[in-house]
């Protein structure tokens, strides 16, 4: 069994957190460079709650102790050194997301995906705003591999995709959140009807993850801090990178790949030809 960082622990059961629970969540968050600095005492009072509850919250994320969980912490917290400008912060966001993406990878849920992907009659991708460019990216990728699939952007237009799918179908619904009310509504009707439903998400826990046979995590960025402008698609498109190339990693799905690509480069030579 892997072995989760706390970061990713602390996200991935963070739905499941008491309120309190939560608040002292958010805090480790936002002062996760300091906190080893500090005791349990003080980290109760700064959270205005009790040693007990601190403890409880320790063992919800799978740490033996407050102790345990500040060494844990601290291995994942320590900031690069050196000033810090536009080009290293984004840098960094970068590579911590990368990072925090590859240490929650499981590779027997990838490898589960990718055979249900090619085993399905018909693969169905939704997503809303922009997970919904990176359903149609995954669309495209898949498209010239020869797989029958689709992506919805539309909620309405999920709704009656999901309607006819069956037994033999395969649902993947992206949503950070995992609280994307026409995602759920998409997948409960598909998995009503059979079809099976794979969720990349940042939380376990939550409505999406109920109605998923299998979900793959991403990090999210309220953990990095503050990333308001850092693309949110970042972790998914990795998640989609990654299957995409064990995807490719079968000889004959590497060879429709292939065929697609020369067509195309074939026609684009003719029409400069034209030109």
């Amino acid at each position: 069994m892997m072995h989760r960082g706390v970061l990713d622990e602390l996200q991935l059961q963070y739905q499941s957190l008491s309120l309190k629970e939560k608040e002292i969540a958010d805090y480790i968050v936002q002062h996760k460079s300091s906190i080893q600095n500090i005791n349990i005492r003080e980290l109760a009072d700064h959270t205005h709650s009790s040693t007990s509850t601190i403890t409880r919250f320790c063992k919800k994320i799978h740490c033996d102790s407050f102790v345990d969980f500040k060494i844990r912490l601290s291995r994942e917290a320590e900031k690069p050194s050196g000033d810090s400008n536009g080009f290293t912060q984004v840098q960094s966001l970068y590579n911590e997301i990368v990072n925090a993406t590859a240490d929650m990878m499981n590779q027997g849920d990838f490898e589960n995906v990718v055979r249900m992907i090619k085993t399905a009659q018909r693969v169905q991708v939704y997503g809303l705003g922009s997970s919904g460019l990176s359903a149609l990216e995954f669309k495209y990728r898949l498209m010239r591999m020869n797989i029958t699939i689709d992506a919805m952007t539309d909620s309405h237009m999920m709704i009656r995709s999901a309607a006819l799918l069956n037994e033999n179908d395969l649902i993947i619904g992206l949503s950070n959140s995992g609280q994307t009310t026409e995602i759920i509504d998409a997948l409960k009707i598909g998995k009503r009807n059979g079809a099976t439903t794979i969720s990349i998400t940042n939380y376990n826990h939550t409505p999406l993850t109920d109605i998923s046979d299998i979900s793959l995590f991403t990090p999210s960025l309220h953990r990095m801090g503050d990333t308001h402008f850092i693309n949110s698609q970042l972790a998914i498109i990795y998640v989609l990178d990654v299957l995409s190339m064990l995807l490719l990693n079968d000889e004959k799905l590497f060879r429709k790949r292939q065929d697609t690509l020369e067509t195309l480069y074939a026609n684009v030579r003719e029409d400069l030809k034209r030109s």
